[in-house]
């Protein structure tokens, strides 16, 4: 379950109007790819499912751009294995929730 201190936490990390656009196309395209891949995978279609690759890797490096934005800045992942479990987490479930929460909608209106 996420908590209130989730979406404060990412409130502060999510700030800026540009990096709430570029997050917003991008975690759409981050999962958007990821159903894409595990069909493509499932009707064995290699080629669309490298291409579904391709956009997951694109929406991870355009976000991490958008963090370039931001007054706070991301302090970092502690490895691979963190920047997986960290990437799926929030694109999958803490954004969307941020996104049609109070905590967005207030840094939108700064």
């Amino acid at each position: 379950m996420i908590k209130n201190s989730d979406l404060e936490f990412y409130q502060n990390l999510h700030q800026n109007k540009i990096n709430l656009v570029i997050h917003v196309i991008g975690s759409s395209t981050f999962i958007s790819g990821n159903i894409g891949f595990f069909y493509c995978l499932i009707i064995q279609n290699y080629t669309v499912a490298l291409s579904c690759v391709f956009l997951i890797v694109l929406s991870v490096i355009i976000q991490g751009i958008g963090h370039r934005f931001e007054p706070v800045p991301f302090k970092g992942f502690k490895g691979p294995v963190d920047f997986v479990k960290i990437i799926y987490l929030e694109l999958f479930f803490i954004f969307p929730v941020f996104l049609f929460s109070p905590y967005f909608k207030e840094n939108w209106k700064k």
